[in-house]
């Protein structure tokens, strides 16, 4: 059992390889990504990328798994708060191996709770080739061997600021790039996180005992079965894409690319079974791109909220988005 003591600031070290299998990676894209990019390798966005890729986040995910199976499941894990940065740096294809390097950047003990501890660290994922196909940066919460204990520790992690969101009237249309405004509110839709769900998820992807039992997800900080942040984050691509299909079924909209990752992710509360989560999104920012010829880059802060209002997960991430012809 790894403790919070035990991640040393400064420390590396290997945690697994995989081999990602290719009915694996579509039935994922079938149900959490289905651009015809990570479907259908006669598409055009196929064709665009050298043939079918995985979702980025079916990256995310079995991450997550190498993760789990490496050293979470042997620790006091208690939850991530969050990713302050993730970055796809390159397409991951069927058959690709990928394995995984750990860096310990920084450590806390908590301000308000002695018995855990917040550990910064940074995930890498290369290729066969030696390619880095994935870098992550986030937090991971620990349980302390001796609560309260005096011990070295650093002070730049930085803890998620509170955010609240308000949903506003939903955009009716989406043309080019050009026409995209900063303030702009898109509701893409909802999900319903059923136990079937998020036990299906997390036995294939994160298997924490907090993600897997009533029970032990009420004898934790999380209050109940919880869902795994990265299905709340695979819902909510899911949940776009299919708002996406929809609104091309009216009239057709400009091309889409992939993204290119995402910054200031925060699982701000525990969605819990039961739950319901509406996605929203807010454009921050919308401008063609100075490389890419016909392209332009859409940012924007994604949002869930609860059937009660509350907002429960957040990020920024940017994409491709077609710019007039």
């Amino acid at each position: 059992m790894r403790y919070f003591e035990d991640f040393e600031v400064g420390s590396s070290e290997a945690y697994g390889s995989i081999t990602i299998r290719e009915d694996e990676m579509l039935a994922f894209a079938a149900e959490f990504d289905p651009q015809p990019m990570h479907l259908d390798a006669s598409s055009e966005q196929a064709r665009r990328m050298g043939g079918v890729i995985a979702s980025g986040w079916y990256t995310c995910s079995a991450n997550m798994r190498l993760m789990a199976d490496h050293f979470i499941l042997d620790s006091a894990g208690m939850g991530s708060p969050g990713v302050s940065n993730l970055k796809w740096a390159r397409p991951v294809r069927a058959g690709d191996r990928l394995t995984g390097q750990m860096h310990i950047l920084d450590r806390k003990p908590s301000s308000s709770k002695p018995d855990r501890g917040f550990v910064q660290y940074r995930f890498d994922l290369h290729n066969q080739d030696g390619e880095l196909v994935l870098e992550q940066t986030n937090l991971i919460m620990m349980g302390r061997r001796e609560p309260g204990a005096a011990g070295p520790a650093t002070t730049t992690i930085a803890r998620p600021p509170a955010e609240s969101f308000l949903p506003e009237a939903n955009v009716a249309r989406f043309g080019p790039v050009e026409e995209i405004r900063p303030g702009m509110i898109v509701r893409f839709g909802s999900y319903d996180f059923t136990p079937e769900r998020m036990l299906r998820f997390a036995r294939r992807y994160d298997p924490q005992e907090f993600h897997l039992s009533e029970e032990a997800g009420r004898n934790s900080h999380f209050g109940g079965l919880s869902a795994s942040g990265w299905h709340t984050a695979s819902a909510w691509m899911g949940t776009v894409i299919r708002f996406w299909q929809d609104r091309e079924k009216e009239a057709p909209l400009p091309r889409r690319g992939p993204g290119f990752g995402f910054t200031d992710l925060h699982w701000i509360r525990p969605v819990l079974a039961g739950d319901c989560l509406t996605y929203y999104a807010r454009i921050l920012e919308a401008r063609p791109s100075q490389s890419k010829p016909g392209w332009g880059i859409v940012t924007q802060r994604n949002y869930a909220i609860n059937q009660d209002g509350i907002p429960v997960f957040a990020f920024t991430g940017a994409v491709l988005w077609g710019t007039r012809e």
